[in-house]
């Protein structure tokens, strides 16, 4: 489970996956085997806002800054479907997954999830196309696995 001030995720560890310590990202995970890049990794996050945030404005704006500093990143759709990401009393139902491919070969998915007031990720990150494709059904499992709820995290 992930706390942030506005909301709960629940989250299994993908069969074969282990979670990993990490001083900026609480949930942060890599594969349980030898010979794999230190660069593939998901993790998943919450971020809160004091006003309902847009998915597809929060999705530019990342788009855009990756593009200033690395002009040469390639960004495309994935088109993955996700039963469990519907609109409730908290989530908007709104999602998209991003690709990108980096002019070194890492290739990173990143789901994009709307609620009334937070956006949540989901990362899949690997060093080349052959350990994404290695991966991507792990992702899959991690995503089917996501229960985010509405909360009032108070900190003591």
């Amino acid at each position: 489970m992930l706390t942030g001030r506005k909301h709960l995720i629940f989250v299994d560890i993908p069969k074969n996956w282990i979670q990993a310590q990490n001083d900026q990202i609480p949930f942060l995970i890599k594969p349980d085997e030898t010979n794999v890049s230190d660069m593939t990794y998901m993790y998943v996050y919450g971020l809160d806002y004091d006003s309902a945030p847009d998915l597809n404005l929060w999705i530019e704006g990342n788009n855009s800054g990756l593009k200033n500093n690395i002009p040469d990143v390639k960004i495309e759709q994935l088109d993955f479907k996700f039963q469990n990401i519907k609109a409730d009393n908290f989530l908007t139902g709104n999602y998209r997954l991003v690709c990108y491919i980096y002019p070194d070969s890492r290739t990173e998915a990143l789901l994009v999830i709307e609620s009334k007031t937070s956006i949540f990720t989901a990362v899949l990150s690997t060093k080349d196309k052959i350990e994404f494709d290695k991966y991507v059904n792990s992702f899959k499992e991690l995503v089917n696995s996501l229960k985010i709820q509405s909360a009032q995290v108070k900190l003591e």
